[in-house]
């Protein structure tokens, strides 16, 4: 019998490839004439705020499979509604983008795109979210570049100090040898 979980997943993913799917399909077999019919091509608050939600509910699979359509979205008929789901969609996956080029596009929306006070609210909160996050990620760069450059250093150290050692072992047998020579001259 399956479970609770994976009856609400499978609603979810069905409910998802359907607004993704169902939204460029015309019946009369002509292509989508009017590409802002797509689901996240005009978006409200509400229907932001759900695919936030039903996003977050995804397996990390399946939100990549997301971004992924709604990047193929923003390449085929930009528009602020994709953009503004990529801005969401990327606080929850990586592969909705780049944060740098999803801040700029926010930042470049013509005055009076958002007229909803909910919708710039979210829009705000969610742009200072990324740009705390694309700076924890460039301080997280920064540590690990560091943490190679210190161990490289001390494998560099390990190198030489194994190198002096070896120096000094070399230079210890030949003082034994010229030791042994002198001691062998002197007997005779």
């Amino acid at each position: 019998m399956p479970s609770l979980f994976s009856i609400r997943f499978t609603s979810l993913a069905l409910s998802f490839l359907l607004l993704t799917g169902c939204a460029e399909f015309n019946t009369t077999g002509n292509e989508n004439p009017n590409p802002h019919n797509d689901a996240h091509a005009q978006s409200d608050f509400d229907e932001l705020l759900a695919f936030a939600a039903n996003m977050s509910g995804m397996p990390a699979n399946s939100r990549t499979d997301a971004c992924h359509t709604l990047l193929k979205q923003q390449k085929d008929a930009p528009g602020i509604g994709v953009q503004l789901h990529l801005l969401v969609g990327r606080l929850l996956s990586d592969a909705c983008g780049d944060i740098p080029k999803i801040l700029t596009a926010i930042t470049a929306l013509p005055p009076g795109s958002l007229p909803e006070e909910r919708m710039q609210q979210l829009v705000a909160v969610h742009t200072e979210a990324l740009k705390r996050l694309q700076s924890v990620s460039k301080k997280a760069g920064m540590l690990e570049r560091k943490k190679k450059s210190l161990l490289e250093s001390k494998e560099t150290n390990r190198s030489k100090k194994d190198e002096a050692r070896l120096l000094r072992e070399k230079l210890e047998a030949l003082r034994s040898m010229e030791k042994h020579l002198d001691e062998s001259g002197d007997a005779n």
